[in-house]
């Protein structure tokens, strides 16, 4: 079983591969001039760069995505109906 921060890892190195590869071609479309030595440059720094972010991403910020959006129902419920109470308690409902 895969652990919170090598699940972290593996995001970000695909989340890395993928968008530093999608940018570097579109880049290299756009600037057919461009050398050679300044595409890989800026594919390495935009693959750490996206790297970073996806282990942020997938690890750091979990927790406070988990507070925002409930993932049970009963969550769900409980949240909806102190939202409700609430408006009740403005008269706005």
């Amino acid at each position: 079983m895969m652990n919170q921060k090598s699940v972290g890892q593996l995001f970000g190195i695909c989340l890395a591969t993928l968008y530093a590869t999608l940018v570097t071609v579109m880049v290299r479309g756009l600037w057919r001039g461009l050398h050679i030595t300044l595409t890989l440059l800026l594919f390495v720094g935009l693959w750490i760069a996206f790297y970073f972010a996806g282990v942020w991403a997938s690890t750091e910020r979990r927790a406070e995505l988990d507070r925002k959006f409930p993932i049970s129902s009963k969550e769900l419920r409980k949240r909806k109906k102190e939202f409700y109470d609430w408006l009740a308690s403005r008269g706005r409902r």
